[in-house]
């Protein structure tokens, strides 16, 4: 993750598992490039929404490929898999903000 102020610039991720977190975590990726810090919080909590809630996406016009994740939800047992890298970034985030304030 590269910052230009408080906006993400540069967001990458290695990583070894399913296929579904891989391609989340690509899509997650390309869809928060650009944003503030605090427009990444709103996205990681409607990406949460969308998969734990069944909320829409349809405000975010950024994550609308992400959309094609709701299949995943007929398998509750990889939801978890779709999550991860979004839980990754929300960590990522939460460290970042504590070592600044440190």
């Amino acid at each position: 993750m590269r910052l230009d102020g408080d906006r993400l610039t540069e967001l990458g991720f290695t990583s070894r598992g399913c296929s579904i977190s891989q391609a989340t975590a690509s899509m997650m990726t390309e869809s928060v490039k650009g944003h503030r810090l605090d427009e990444a919080d709103t996205m990681v909590a409607a990406f949460k929404g969308m998969m734990l809630e069944g909320r829409s996406l349809e405000a975010f016009p950024e994550m609308e490929e992400l959309e094609a994740l709701q299949g995943v939800k007929k398998y509750p047992v990889r939801i978890k898999c779709a999550l991860l890298p979004w839980n990754t970034l929300k960590e990522a985030l939460d460290t970042y903000r504590a070592s600044r304030s440190a």
